[in-house]
């Protein structure tokens, strides 16, 4: 979680009851009130995913250099069988930081990507709902 607050992700554990309501149904809910929520949530939204793709590319970085890493090591230990090599990569200290910071920035990614998914919901049923009423608008007319 920490990681979402250093790149300005606002998760809904955080927000304070009273400071920001999703209404279960928009049908009771002004039209002023239903335009806040989804401009709100847009840019929430377009801000998780600039951030998803910020984490995607330092995943891809970290998995380069860890392919990197052991096909050196592999290199430097080619005279011994393959499963000896990888079992003595377990225990390299350079490789298994990699590895760790690898496993790390994937889990930070699925946490950017299942809010940035929370946060398109609550836009698009807000973007359903102005649609909703815009018709009904239009066939009163």
């Amino acid at each position: 979680m920490q990681h979402l607050a250093d790149v300005g992700i606002i998760v809904p554990a955080e927000i304070p009851t009273d400071d920001d309501v999703v209404p279960l149904d928009f049908t009771n809910t002004s039209n002023r009130d239903i335009g806040s929520l989804h401009s709100r949530y847009a840019v929430r939204h377009a801000h998780a995913i600039f951030q998803a793709a910020l984490a995607a590319a330092k995943l891809a970085e970290l998995k380069r250099g860890l392919k990197f890493s052991e096909a050196q090591f592999r290199l430097k230990h080619k005279d011994k069988q393959l499963n000896v090599v990888n079992a003595m990569m377990e225990d390299d200290e350079h490789i298994t930081t990699r590895r760790d910071r690898a496993s790390k920035s994937e889990i930070d990614l699925e946490l950017i990507n299942a809010v940035a998914q929370g946060y398109e919901s609550i836009r698009n049923a807000a973007s359903r709902e102005i649609s909703r009423r815009m018709g009904e608008r239009a066939a009163t007319d």
